[in-house]
């Protein structure tokens, strides 16, 4: 239940603490924290007005990232609240590696995948073209992996030679910095080679499970890998968009299912870490959650945003979510899955103060 007083402006919740959203929810600018960190580029990229918002990231200096589906452009939030271009010329194609990554062309989705390393570095899943690309902190664009013909299998790839195809979804970072990508299976990147680490062909991946999930067993059709995060023990989550699924694969090597929700028709669309260890997840029908080693929590339901923000009441949490270093949550929110203009970033503070970032 919620109620409003109008006098300070503010909503809140009159219920138990159940969750980490429990706590007064404000709307404006005051609380725009994890929002600094300047650019480390030598090119500096214009600013632009934001226009379809997907994946999201925060880098170790609290700066937020966005793809811009619709501007098929990689973006930076400013302090001061304006969006500016780290990649992308705003042309649909491929190009610019080894040069300013703002000069490049890339051929971003939705519903991609994007990830910032500790120094800085910028990953990110370029689905258009069939590559995983990255922005170093002097700005300039390399491939990392795909563009190749050897299709992925259950062995290492030299990276440069893998075919992703179109199943290319995300992208995390690991334990040491390594970068895994969420595709038919999932993958480690050293060392210039794709390192098979899980998919349908595990060993038990279909049988075995443990966990407190509906279902036992999980679907046979693993792919895509939706999303991928790490716990603060090390362990893999991976999210499952063609099962619906939601299962963990321990650093032991042990597979734990977690949910399977096909009946509803929802799935977790993406996941990130939080300071504490446990992982966040959002998507769909099943809004915004957290994952705790024996919990999963919702925190704010698929259509609870307009009970809190100045959000029609068709909003659902949409299908990226990023955490900062301080434990603020960004989500992205919109009301047509992506693929209508009307969407917002909203960001949920760790004192469980919601704000409206920015609103199409």
């Amino acid at each position: 239940m919620y109620s409003l007083d109008a006098t300070v402006s503010l909503v809140r919740r009159l219920v138990a603490k159940t969750s980490f959203v429990t706590a007064t929810l404000v709307t404006g600018s005051a609380l725009l924290t994890g929002l600094t960190g300047a650019s480390q580029s030598s090119s500096v990229g214009a600013v632009v007005a934001l226009k379809t918002p997907g994946a999201l990231a925060v880098s170790s200096k609290g700066a937020l990232y966005v793809v811009d589906a619709g501007r098929d452009q990689i973006l930076r939030r400013l302090p001061g609240g304006q969006f500016q271009v780290v990649a992308g010329d705003g042309r649909r194609g491929f190009s610019g590696d080894g040069h300013p990554a703002i000069d490049a062309k890339i051929s971003v989705k939705y519903w991609g995948g994007l990830a910032v390393a500790s120094n800085g570095t910028i990953y990110f899943t370029d689905e258009g073209n069939g590559r995983v690309r990255e922005i170093l902190p002097s700005g300039v664009i390399e491939t990392v992996s795909g563009g190749g013909t050897k299709t992925l299998a259950t062995t290492s790839v030299p990276a440069m030679r893998a075919s992703f195809g179109d199943q290319l979804d995300s992208v995390a970072m690991g334990p040491g910095g390594q970068l895994y990508i969420g595709c038919n299976g999932v993958y480690r990147l050293a060392n210039g080679v794709l390192h098979w680490v899980v998919g349908t062909d595990a060993p038990g991946l279909n049988k075995g499970f443990t966990g407190f999930g509906s279902s036992p067993v999980f679907q046979k059709d693993f792919a895509p890998a939706q999303t991928l995060a790490f716990d603060g023990k090390g362990d893999l989550l991976v999210g499952g968009g063609g099962t619906y699924s939601l299962y963990e694969r321990t650093v032991g090597g042990a597979f734990r299912f977690i949910q399977e929700d096909r009946a509803q028709g929802g799935y977790y669309a993406a996941m990130a870490v939080a300071p504490d260890g446990s992982v966040v997840l959002a998507g769909g029908a099943h809004g915004l959650s957290r994952f705790h080693p024996s919990d999963l929590i919702t925190t704010i339901p698929a259509y609870g945003l307009s009970t809190l923000l100045p959000l029609p009441s068709h909003f659902t949490v949409g299908e990226a979510v990023a955490v900062a270093p301080n434990g603020s949550i960004y989500l992205d929110a919109d009301a047509g899955n992506g693929f209508t203009n009307v969407s917002a970033i909203v960001q949920v503070t760790s004192a469980g103060h919601a704000v409206l970032v920015w609103k199409s």
